[in-house]
């Protein structure tokens, strides 16, 4: 069975990978293996397509070991994008926050298709099952990505697409980050 069809038999959830203990992900040598960028991702024209499975798990204790944060207790933090010392990706490096938006896709219906041309889009799903559409350039062929949860995909500034529910009864959910681009340090 390929690793994108396998399934946790308890809660018939995809299947992820363990955590990895903060200690192994945060080195401090730019050799160091845990870097998110090394994570394997899938990128046609403008979208960057993350399956849950190669999404890097890190799991913090105590203190919390994130920027200096602190607490109690155990808790998992999955990398999905970064452009933090250490973790950067260089897929995000001159955008800037525009929108944070919970979307629900009722079942049987589809997003409008759209296409920012000055605003990338990260879309993370939360619940359901779906399809993402995408069209390089106009009269290009049209590209299916499955949507499970779990998954993240960037897609880039003026790439058209739009999402689709193909479920019965059950809605899609994602969480969607709008970023604009090239527009850092103008407000500085």
């Amino acid at each position: 069975m390929a690793d994108h069809d396998r399934r946790d038999e308890r809660n018939n959830q995809p299947w992820e990978p363990e955590p990895i203990p903060a200690e192994d992900f945060h080195q401090p040598e730019p050799e160091a293996w845990a870097n998110i960028n090394r994570a394997p991702h899938d990128q046609v024209a403008g979208v960057i397509y993350k399956r849950a499975m190669n999404i890097k798990s890190v799991r913090y204790r105590g203190k919390g070991q994130e920027a200096g944060g602190k607490g109690q207790g155990a808790r998992v933090v999955r990398w999905l994008f970064s452009e933090l010392v250490g973790t950067e990706e260089n897929l995000l490096a001159d955008a800037t926050f525009a929108f944070l938006h919970d979307m629900h896709v009722a079942p049987r219906t589809t997003s409008g298709p759209s296409s920012a041309e000055a605003e990338d889009r990260i879309y993370y799903v939360v619940a359901g099952v779906g399809r993402l559409y995408h069209r390089p350039t106009p009269g290009s062929p049209m590209v299916a990505r499955p949507l499970r949860p779990g998954d993240a995909c960037l897609v880039r500034a003026g790439e058209y697409h739009h999402i689709e529910n193909r479920a019965e009864e059950a809605a899609l959910r994602l969480i969607v980050v709008g970023l604009e681009r090239g527009k850092r340090g103008k407000n500085e």
